[in-house]
């Protein structure tokens, strides 16, 4: 029997009877050599109030956590049940993690694909505001027409354009794209190896356009139609009685007119100039600002004259046929207006060229002397435009002794506004070409040129 361990003096001296916080008693042994003192921070003695003692909870978590290690070393089942356990916790973690991927995924392409969407949107709304922005600055202003009658703004933009540039405008600039297409059209004639000439002015806007305006061609018998309108308006013959040919000589008049005009009649245009001479030609034309001497004989009774005189001669009589503000009349029995809205009907005169509208003698006649131009001989204006629009014009041509000429001039009542066009050229029987050149002008007329 194994005697009861009895405590000698010196384990008296060295051992510590402590309390743990379970109240079990517990032995501390301190070495003898080494003394403590109870205040060091090195005093490891249990104290219950002492920060670093164990609790209740933790011990309690020990004690788990002893027994589920004594399992896990002992027991098999049990290693397979936990394998199972976090295999399947793996699996979740794994699932989940997948799921979260995905979803952030998608969402970081919605994302994006909202982003570029903005950003497309934005540059769409810029590009819009800038194309708004272009377009605005590109829209014309309200355009300020030029004060005085037809004939003075006519007249006076003829004497602004450059008669020497192959093409030349004033109160408007023709658009680069427009202009490269004008100048194809001019050296087709010129390829052909003939000349070509134009002047064109809107009588309300005062814009005008022109190539070589200041080349002079033979007039050959476009001068016959401003010769006329002379010797009318300065009263040289009266136009109410040739109009109303209750006389012979009335009558004869009339006959005259009609021949020279209608189908170029060159007997009956040499019988008013042998009747009337040059001096009403002479003072109607300088009163337009004409340059060339139109008492001149040496081509006998026709001229070596530019396209701008012409211009201007017709310029002038327009304030004539049509009054100071182009709403005299049209020469087919309606009203005219300077905007062509009566343009339509004017097509379709009456065998007299009268109209039962003309408040006195004077308007009436006047309105038949304007029909005597609305369909001439070999007009090549009335060609191009003749279906669309009422046109007034006196043709010239010749092929002859040397003389090459296929000339037109006139007015033109179309539905963008009433315009002077005076077109020369030697391209002798190519109405084709003459017309091409008056349908590109007239789209220019209305494109850029009208009010």
């Amino acid at each position: 029997m194994p005697r009861p361990h009895q405590t000698n003096a010196h384990d008296a001296h060295n051992t510590h009877v402590t309390h743990d916080y379970d109240s079990r008693p517990t032995r501390r042994v301190t070495s003898n050599t080494s003394h403590v003192s109870r205040h060091s921070d090195n005093d490891v003695r249990h104290h219950p109030n002492r920060p670093d003692h164990p609790t209740h909870a933790q011990s309690r978590a020990h004690r788990i956590m002893r027994t589920w290690a004594a399992n896990l070393s002992q027991s098999p089942v049990y290693r397979r049940r936990l394998v199972t356990v976090l295999g399947a916790a793996l699996a979740i973690c794994v699932a989940v993690g997948g799921s979260v991927h995905y979803v952030w995924t998608v969402a970081v392409d919605e994302s994006s694909q909202a982003a570029k969407q903005s950003q497309t949107a934005t540059k769409s709304n810029d590009a819009d505001t800038n194309n708004a922005t272009k377009h605005a600055t590109q829209v014309p202003q309200a355009q300020s027409l030029p004060t005085g009658t037809p004939t003075e703004i006519a007249l006076n933009a003829i004497g602004k354009l450059d008669g020497a540039a192959q093409v030349s405008t004033t109160g408007f600039t023709l658009d680069p794209d427009t202009q490269v297409q004008l100048e194809d059209e001019l050296n087709t004639f010129t390829n052909a190896g003939y000349e070509a000439s134009f002047v064109i002015v809107d009588i309300k806007t005062g814009d005008a356009l022109s190539s070589y305006a200041g080349i002079a061609h033979y007039s050959a018998s476009a001068i016959k139609g401003p010769y006329v309108l002379a010797l009318a308006e300065t009263g040289a013959i009266d136009l109410k009685s040739a109009y109303l040919a209750e006389t012979s000589d009335a009558g004869n008049t009339q006959y005259l007119i009609h021949q020279t005009i209608s189908v170029s009649n060159n007997d009956t245009y040499f019988s008013l100039r042998l009747a009337y001479g040059t001096d009403a030609f002479a003072q109607w034309s300088q009163s337009a600002g004409v340059s060339v001497d139109v008492t001149d004989m040496s081509l006998g009774d026709f001229l070596n004259m530019s396209s701008a005189d012409l211009a201007r001669m017709w310029a002038k009589g327009y304030g004539y046929l049509f009054g100071s503000d182009g709403t005299t009349g049209s020469a087919d029995g309606t009203t005219g207006s300077a905007d062509g809205s009566d343009s339509q009907a004017n097509s379709q005169s009456s065998p007299d060229n009268t109209t039962q509208e003309a408040t006195d003698v004077d308007s009436a006649a006047r309105q038949w002397l304007a029909g005597e131009f609305s369909n001439t001989l070999n007009s090549s204006i009335h060609m191009a435009l003749g279906s669309q629009y009422s046109v007034y014009t006196k043709a010239g041509w010749i092929n002859e002794a040397g003389l090459y000429s296929l000339n037109d001039a006139g007015i033109v009542r179309s539905s963008s506004g009433d315009y002077v066009l005076a077109v020369m050229t030697t391209a002798v029987n190519e109405y084709d070409m003459v017309s091409g050149l008056v349908s590109m002008l007239d789209t220019i007329h209305t494109d850029q040129m009208s009010a």
